[in-house]
């Protein structure tokens, strides 16, 4: 009994020194897979529907562009375009940038090659400029930069000996063609007349003819720096279609012309291409009789 009693005693003082010991673990290191290094994708433009080349595009074959030029479908319609075509960051192409002067709109464009001129090379960046007119005369900048591809060939090409010529458009240079401003090809009254006989506009009223259709015009007579006479039609009008005349008709309740009297016709018209012009047409008319 004596021994068992030992024994416990000293199973007792084992446990009482006995401490669990707790070891704090790092957290286990969870390896982050590299990342997936991703091609930029071609990135494309609102107006164009589909085309030749897509901006940011590479390894473009040059062949087919030397032998067909570019083709561009448009989401709407438009009056006018320009197209510069250039090695980026230096010189212009001598390729089609003919200006568009059909009065019908287009929605697809095409820029060709001009003969024996500027074939595009292989392994070469490229930057391609549409400036479109749409409908409500607002210029849409388009810029397509793109890379052709590579040329795979065993045998080294004699570089082509090609002569310097003057830039068409000037490096870098975005540009508007000089536009040529409307005339007046006709009119019942001219700029300056004198001795004008009032009865037969009060009758007929007075109208005048351009030398190009108009698609919006506004004119007002008025007297010479005064008040308007009111007479129709008023405020902006737009036609259905473009229309060569304008013409104006007193209205019922307004002034009419009168003799020897100083008037002013204020005119604004935009043609079908969007060249907006302005004219003052200051006459007087002759003393009553």
């Amino acid at each position: 009994m004596k021994k068992l009693s030992l024994l416990m005693f000293a199973i007792l003082i084992l446990g009482c020194d006995t401490e669990t010991s707790v070891v704090d673990e790092p957290p286990p290191v969870i390896e982050e897979p590299p990342p997936v290094v991703m091609e930029a994708e071609p990135v494309g433009h609102p107006l164009i529907a589909r085309g030749t080349v897509k901006h940011g595009e590479v390894n473009v074959d040059p062949e087919p562009l030397n032998r067909h030029g570019f083709h561009f479908e448009l989401t709407q319609d438009f009056f006018r375009y320009w197209v510069w075509l250039y090695v980026k960051d230096s010189e212009y192409l001598n390729w089609d940038a003919t200006l568009v002067r059909d009065r019908d709109r287009r929605d697809s464009v095409w820029i060709r090659r001009m003969d024996d001129y500027d074939l595009l090379e292989f392994d070469t960046e490229y930057k391609l400029v549409m400036s479109f007119q749409d409908v409500d005369c607002e210029f849409i900048d388009i810029v397509i930069e793109f890379r052709t591809k590579p040329q795979r060939s065993i045998v080294e090409e004699t570089p082509t000996v090609m002569e310097e010529r003057t830039p068409v458009v000037p490096s870098g240079e975005h540009f508007r063609l000089d536009i040529v401003d409307l005339a007046i090809v006709d009119g019942t009254v001219f700029h300056g007349e004198d001795n004008v006989d009032p009865e037969p506009l009060n009758a007929n009223g007075i109208h005048f003819e351009f030398d190009e259709p108009i698609r919006k015009y506004e004119i007002d007579l008025r007297l010479d720096g005064g008040a308007t006479l009111g007479w129709l039609p008023r405020g902006l009008v737009e036609p259905e279609n473009p229309v060569g005349q304008i013409k104006i008709m007193p209205a019922e309740g307004f002034p009419l012309l009168e003799f020897d009297t100083i008037y002013e016709i204020d005119i604004l018209v935009q043609d079908v291409i969007c060249r907006t012009s302005e004219f003052k047409i200051v006459f007087r008319t002759k003393p009553k009789p």
